[in-house]
Order: structure tokens, then sequence, then C-alpha cells
């Protein structure tokens, strides 16, 4: 589904990134975790063809319009009710007024939000503006999902729930995923295989771990699963083992 070779991304002087080789197949859902400045949403907006590489290749076996892509901050319009958000992005792809309307009612539902339609993004909590973001995203049938830390903001109960609502949907359409996410308990809960990056500048891939919990997987299942402490011990130590780099002499 999408391979990325010799990629090198930077925002003038030395790149962030250098030598990124990653390759997802259809249906894999792949988590890029490393510390903080390592260019992992810098990958992410290369993907979705929001940022130019200074070298590398890109491919994808879908077009772009294939694409979905979940941020930290949901692009909610304030303007506009939960139902004119999510179809939002159908209106524009020449959807007609009223099936596109029916259509996000029907993805309010599935998200747990019926009824919630009229409400304004500022009458919601941040679960519910979370869950008309992903409807928005989901309501145009995305084969490729591109999610940069979608659940930070939540606490831990709603983003468990959220989580787990999402991996349900992935796993039931056979999605192809790429997360970005801090969390190494939700990138070992939702993946099939967790990539580490070391720090920038000139950031690379350090280590690829499978997890070895089957699907259909519950989040909180997972995280009981004998597999799950183990390989939370690995990418601790995987992390622990990145040096800060020097800084440059003055």
């Amino acid at each position: 589904m999408l391979r990325i070779s010799g990629l090198a991304v930077g925002y003038g002087g030395e790149p962030v990134l250098d030598g990124i080789d990653l390759e997802v197949a259809a249906g894999e859902f792949a988590t890029l975790g490393g510390p903080s400045g390592s260019g992992k949403t810098s990958i992410l907006r290369v993907v979705a063809g929001l940022l130019e590489p200074l070298r590398g290749t890109v491919e994808l076996d879908v077009g772009s319009r294939d694409v979905g892509f979940l941020f930290q901050d949901d692009a909610l319009l304030p303007w506009r009710t939960a139902r004119q958000n999510v179809a939002l992005g159908l209106r524009i792809r020449d959807v007609a007024q009223a099936r596109a309307d029916e259509q996000a009612d029907g993805w309010l539902q599935m998200m747990g939000l019926a009824g919630y339609g009229d409400r304004y993004p500022g009458q919601l909590s941040g679960g519910q503006r979370k869950r008309v973001a992903i409807a928005q995203v989901l309501a145009l049938r995305p084969r490729l999902l591109l999610m940069d830390e979608p659940f930070a903001a939540l606490d831990a109960i709603v983003r468990t729930r959220i989580t787990q609502e999402l991996l349900e949907w992935v796993e039931r359409e056979r999605l192809t995923v790429l997360l970005v996410t801090h969390d190494l308990e939700e990138a070992i809960s939702a993946s099939d295989v967790v990539h580490v990056l070391g720090h920038g500048p000139r950031a690379a891939i350090r280590a690829s771990h499978r997890v070895g919990i089957p699907r259909p997987r519950r989040v909180l299942e997972a995280r009981g699963h004998p597999a799950f402490g183990p390989l939370l011990r690995r990418l601790w130590e995987d992390l622990a083992a990145e040096r800060m780099p020097e800084p440059a002499p003055s």
C-alpha cells in the first residue's frame, strides 16, 4: 500500500529525517514512535502530499482521494454543525446535499452521536468533537488512514473507548493505517508493527517490532496479553538507548 525509500526531509539546513525506508502492507496497522523532534509527523505530511521531501520517493498503491488524515487537533469548522462538518468533504466531492446530510447522520450514529447533528463544535465535549472528526474522515471512505496523535488531548477513559471504536472500524473495513504516537501502550494495543525513530537531526528508523497479539483485538485485553509486557520493555529500551545529539559548538 505504501513504500518509502531513501526519504530525507528538512526545513532548511540539516535534514530532520534522512534515509527513511518504510513499507506498510495493505490492511496493516503500522505505528511510528520515537522522541519529540524525530520527524514522525513530517513523514505523514510527505505521504499526504503536504510537504515536499529533500530527496527520496513515496509510492502509494492508491490515489490521493483514497488517503485520509486525522490530525492531532480536530479540523472542525466552528460555524458549521456536526452534520455539516461531516458532510463537507462529501459536498466537495459533488455528493448532493440531501445525500451528504443523510450519510453524515449515518456516520454520526455509528460514532455514538445520533441526535447531535445540529450541535456546533463549541457545544460538544472533546471526545464528541473527536468522534465528529473521525466521522468526517471515514465518510470519505479512505483506504489509507494517516493519524497524527489524534487522541493525545483526551483523558485515559475516553481515549481508550474511542481507540477501540476506531480499531473495530479499521479491522472491519481492512483499512491500512499509519499512526504517529508517543504513547507506547497505545502503539502496541492497536498496531501490527511499531517502528522506532531515533533522535534528529538526520533521524532514521532504528528498530521495528512485530506485535504478536492476534486480531480482532480489544484494547484493554491486549494489555493483558503475554506479548504485551515484553514488547513494551523492548520499546522503552530502544528509546533509552537513543542518546540526545550533542549541542553544536557556539
